[in-house]
């Protein structure tokens, strides 16, 4: 891709946390740092505005040091992970670290949106699998609302996830009225993901309509 060819990146990467994402993805790779470093750099060249990326708490340190725009960290925080018994892990981690970069200097937010917080925590529902209304459709989705706050605080009409799995931002994208690109190496998820973006317009579309007989009303 050009350099400075989309206006932002939200993504969320493969974490090397061993996850199944079917036979298209390592998700166990020894070279994940490197990986990682060379993934940042990237998304930085192709970007104008800013990059931001979901990353689990064991990478920040090299997320930090690898984004040459680092500018601050965000968090989202997943609600419905409710308090369990006999876990392995000391505490249940319900916050994802969003690091974000601002390639080239500081930019200016965006505040007309009513409702979209300007905090740096996020809070959202994550889908699960027996979610009719939020259902999970890939095994590391993240729900819309983590991802609204961010492409309509940023400046942007063209946004790009290089990681699309099951297509969050662009039905991100498609509410918000802006253009998408995505990027996806598994043909399952890239079914899925122009389902939910069809899904999406329809609503959208049915929205407008509403909106403008009541108008002409």
């Amino acid at each position: 891709m050009p350099d400075d060819s989309v206006d932002l990146i939200v993504t969320s990467p493969p974490w090397n946390a061993k996850k199944n994402y079917g036979a298209y993805t390592d998700d166990d790779r020894p070279d994940f740092t490197e990986w990682l470093i060379t993934l940042c750099k990237e998304m930085e060249r192709v970007t104008k505005n800013a990059v931001y990326i979901f990353m689990n708490q064991d990478h920040m340190w090299t997320l930090f040091q690898a984004l040459e725009g680092f500018h601050q960290w965000l968090f989202y925080h997943r609600r419905n992970l409710g308090a369990t018994y006999h876990v392995k892990n000391p505490w249940i981690k319900t916050i994802t670290p969003v690091a974000m970069s601002l390639p080239n200097g500081k930019i200016s937010m965006v505040n007309r949106f009513k409702g979209i917080s300007t905090m740096d925590i996020i809070y959202g529902v994550n889908p699960q699998s027996n979610y009719p209304n939020n259902k999970r459709l890939h095994p590391t989705q993240d729900p819309v609302e983590a991802y609204l706050p961010l492409v309509a605080r940023t400046p942007c009409d063209v946004v790009y996830d290089p990681f699309l799995g099951s297509g969050t931002l662009a039905v991100t994208a498609v509410r918000l009225g802006k253009q998408w690109m995505g990027s996806e190496i598994n043909p399952e998820y890239v079914e899925i993901a122009e389902q939910r973006v069809k899904d999406a317009k329809c609503q959208t579309e049915l929205f407008t309509e509403q909106l403008d007989a009541l108008t002409s009303e």
